[in-house]
C-alpha cells in the first residue's frame, strides 16, 4: 500500500510541474498569427496589408515584371490569382517557388489564391483548391512568414451564409491535417460580396480552424462598398465580433454601379484593416478603368492607379513594409546609391530606349503636360546631408523643371541644353533615415532622366 501511495505522490509532483497546454493552443510555426482582429507577423508586430491584385491566373509570364513594378510603388502585399487546371490552366509548383520567390526579393508579402472556384457553389471547386495547395505544401512550408494562403477567389456566389460556412468548415481542417499552418484568408459568399456571411456565421468558421489563424475578405464593389454607411457597417460587423479582415479586392467603380474608394481606404486606416485594389493590368476592355497602370511595368499610372498609390490613405501614405524583411534599411553602395528613373513611378510619363546612351533598362520622357513627373524611393542609414546628382538630357534649348524631396520644393531647376546623357548636380538636400521620395515635376519640360544618384 505504501508503495502505491508513494507512486501517486510522485505522479501528482510530476503532473503539478508539467506545463499545461491550452485546449486551443496552436502549434508553434513561426509566421503569421491571428489574435483577434489583428494580423500579427512573425516578429510580432501589427501587419495591415497595402497591396495590389495581380491576375497570374491569365496573364502568365508577366509575373515578373508586374511584382516589381508593385513593388515600386511601396505596396507591401501582392494578392496573385493561380489557377488549378479547372478554369484557368494550371500553375505548377516552379510556378509557384518562382512568385514567393519574387515576392521575397521585393519585400513583398504573397497572398494566394486559386481562382477558378469564383462564384461557384460547387463544394467540388472548393475542394480542388484545398488539393492544390495541399499538392504546393513543399513550396509553402517553411514560407508561413511571408505567404498567406486565400484558399479559393469569391467561392460560393449565392448570397447565403449557412452553405458558404458549411463549405469552408469542411475545407479548413483538411488543410491543417496536410500540415499547412499558414494564415487563412476566407472570402465571404456572394461573389465576396456577402459580408452577412461573416456577421452571421464567421466566428463558427473561424473556430473549424484547429490553428485559430483565419481571417476574413470582404471584396468591395457596389454591393458591399457602394456608399460609406455600408462600407463602415460591412467592416464593423467583422471586427466588432473580434474577426481579422482585409479588403480582398475593390475599385472606384463595378459594372453595376459606384463604389465608394475614399471611405474604403479612410475608414480600412482608421479602423486597421488591410486592403488589395483591383489590380495591376490586364482587365480588358470592359473593366480597364479597373486597370492602375498601363502596362505590366508601371510606366504610368492611371486615374485609379493614382487614387491608390498616391491618394489620400494611398499605399504611399500608409504601406509599411513587413518587418520580417528587416526594418533596417540598406547601407549605401560604396559611396552612392543609383537608382534607375524607370523603376520609379511615372504619372503622365514613359519609358522609352530612343536616345542611346541610357543606364539601365531605359529613361523616362514625355514631360509635356502639367504634372508629368517622375519619383523615386530611396533608403538612406542615417538622417542628415546628401548630395544629389540627376543625369538627364535636354537636346533643344535649356530646361526649367521642379524638384521635389520629400514632398518639398527645392524650386525650378535648370536643366541646361545637352544632347546627350549629362550630369545635373542638384546640390545638398536632407534625408531621413529609411524611406524618402524625390520627385521630378514638369515646370518647362521636353527632356528626358535617366537616373537619379545619391552620395554621402
Amino acid at each position: 500500500m505504501k508503495r502505491v501511495i508513494t507512486f501517486f505522490l510522485v505522479l501528482t509532483l510530476v503532473l503539478s510541474f508539467t506545463p499545461r497546454v491550452p485546449a486551443n493552443a496552436t502549434t508553434a510555426v513561426k509566421g503569421f498569427q491571428v489574435s483577434g482582429s489583428k494580423l500579427l507577423d512573425a516578429n510580432g508586430n501589427e501587419f495591415v496589408m497595402r497591396g495590389i491584385n495581380h491576375a497570374h491566373a491569365w496573364w502568365k509570364g508577366n509575373e515578373e515584371t508586374a511584382i516589381k513594378a508593385i513593388a515600386r510603388t511601396g505596396a507591401n502585399t501582392v494578392r496573385v490569382a493561380l489557377g488549378n487546371g479547372d478554369r484557368w490552366g494550371y500553375d505548377d509548383i516552379n510556378t509557384v517557388r518562382n512568385i514567393i520567390s519574387l515576392c521575397e526579393q521585393n519585400k513583398l508579402i504573397a497572398v494566394l489564391e486559386i481562382h477558378d472556384a469564383t462564384g461557384s457553389d460547387d463544394y467540388k471547386r472548393l475542394s480542388n483548391a484545398v488539393d492544390y495547395f495541399i499538392s504546393m505544401k513543399d513550396a509553402l512550408v517553411g514560407k508561413e512568414d511571408r505567404v498567406i494562403i486565400n484558399i479559393a477567389n469569391e467561392w460560393y456566389g449565392t448570397w447565403d451564409s449557412r452553405g458558404w460556412a458549411d463549405g469552408y468548415k469542411r475545407a479548413i481542417p483538411r488543410l491543417r491535417k496536410a500540415g499547412l499552418k499558414h494564415t487563412l484568408l476566407i472570402d465571404c459568399a456572394g461573389w465576396g460580396q456577402f459580408p452577412k456571411s461573416v456577421h452571421d456565421l464567421g466566428r463558427e468558421v473561424f473556430n473549424s480552424d484547429s490553428e485559430r489563424n483565419t481571417m476574413f475578405a470582404i471584396h468591395m464593389y457596389e454591393y458591399a462598398g457602394g456608399n460609406a454607411s455600408q462600407v463602415k457597417n460591412n467592416i464593423d460587423g467583422v471586427i466588432n465580433q473580434g474577426l481579422a479582415l482585409c479588403i480582398g479586392e475593390f475599385g472606384l467603380r463595378h459594372t453595376n454601379g459606384d463604389v465608394d474608394e475614399a471611405t474604403i481606404m479612410n475608414y480600412s486606416q482608421q479602423k486597421g484593416v488591410g486592403w488589395i485594389a483591383w489590380s495591376w493590368y490586364g482587365n480588358g476592355d470592359t473593366w480597364k478603368y479597373l486597370d492602375m497602370s498601363t502596362d505590366w511595368r508601371g510606366s504610368r499610372l492611371t486615374h485609379w492607379g493614382n487614387i491608390v498609390v498616391n491618394g489620400n490613405n494611398g499605399i504611399k501614405e500608409t504601406s509599411v513594409i513587413c518587418s520580417v524583411f528587416g526594418s533596417s534599411p540598406p547601407p549605401p553602395p560604396a559611396g552612392s546609391i543609383k537608382i534607375e528613373a524607370e523603376d520609379g513611378i511615372l504619372n503622365g510619363t514613359i519609358i522609352s530606349t530612343h536616345r542611346p546612351g541610357y543606364s539601365g533598362s531605359g529613361y523616362v520622357t514625355n514631360f509635356d503636360a502639367r504634372n508629368d513627373s517622375v519619383e523615386i524611393r530611396v533608403n538612406v542609414p542615417s538622417t542628415g546631408s546628401y548630395n544629389l546628382k540627376i543625369r538627364y538630357a535636354s537636346q533643344y534649348e535649356n530646361k526649367y523643371n521642379y524638384v521635389y524631396v520629400n514632398g518639398r520644393n527645392l524650386g525650378n531647376k535648370l536643366f541646361p541644353q545637352s544632347s546627350s546623357f549629362t550630369d545635373l548636380n542638384i546640390g545638398t538636400i536632407h534625408l531621413n533615415a529609411g524611406n524618402n521620395t524625390i520627385k521630378v515635376v514638369k515646370s518647362w519640360g521636353w527632356f528626358d532622366v535617366d537616373f537619379f544618384e545619391i552620395s554621402n
